[in-house]
């Protein structure tokens, strides 16, 4: 028996003959229009639930890609890589011969053409408002996998100075939606 036959609701299947028979129920009183009610809400929420009525081929794919799709902890890092790596970020120091460090963010496996969003949180600060918000386009460089980019900053590094990291710098794959790594670094020298 198909869970979409009238038996496997609950009606008689000798007794259904079609969907305006919830409405045809014979008695008198309020119970048995309220039982009627009640057994027709029942049947369109299995029929709801269990897909009955429609498209079976429809169904078919809308249960397979249900199945395909990616969890939020499990494999939508995978699915969400460039070249199947995570994007990598990392700040370096830029030299000087004056004594003023600047940062340089550096990042490699974003998606080659893509863009990349990069972002500074501070600790302390307004949490989700990033302090500071760079654009750029992740390009082939020679050594580095995937889409790679170098960018000046502007942001003094202040561990140079004997300063805690107190910022965590971040890049997004807007191609693929997937944030790289943390990097802890220590800008604004005593702010």
């Amino acid at each position: 028996m198909s869970l979409c036959t009238p038996a496997a609701h609950g009606v008689a299947a000798d007794d259904f003959q079609g969907e305006n028979n919830m409405f045809n129920i014979t008695g008198s009183g309020r119970r048995t229009t309220t039982l009627g009610l009640a057994v027709l809400f029942a049947a369109a929420a299995v029929a709801t639930t269990t897909g009955c009525g429609g498209n079976p081929d429809t169904a078919a794919r809308t249960n397979a890609a249900k199945s395909a799709s990616p969890t939020a902890t499990g494999s939508a890092a995978v699915e969400g890589k460039a070249h199947g790596y995570n994007p990598y970020i990392w700040a370096t120091r830029s030299p000087s011969t004056i004594g003023v460090y600047g940062l340089v963010l550096r990042g490699q496996s974003f998606t080659i053409g893509g863009q990349v969003k990069m972002v500074l949180y501070k600790d302390g600060g307004v949490p989700g408002v990033p302090v500071w918000y760079k654009t750029t386009t992740a390009r082939s460089l020679s050594g580095r996998h995937g889409g790679a980019f170098n960018i000046t900053t502007g942001l003094l590094d202040c561990t140079a100075y004997g300063y805690a990291k107190n910022s965590t710098l971040m890049a997004l794959d807007v191609t693929t939606n997937t944030w790289s790594n943390k990097a802890r670094v220590s800008t604004g020298c005593g702010n």
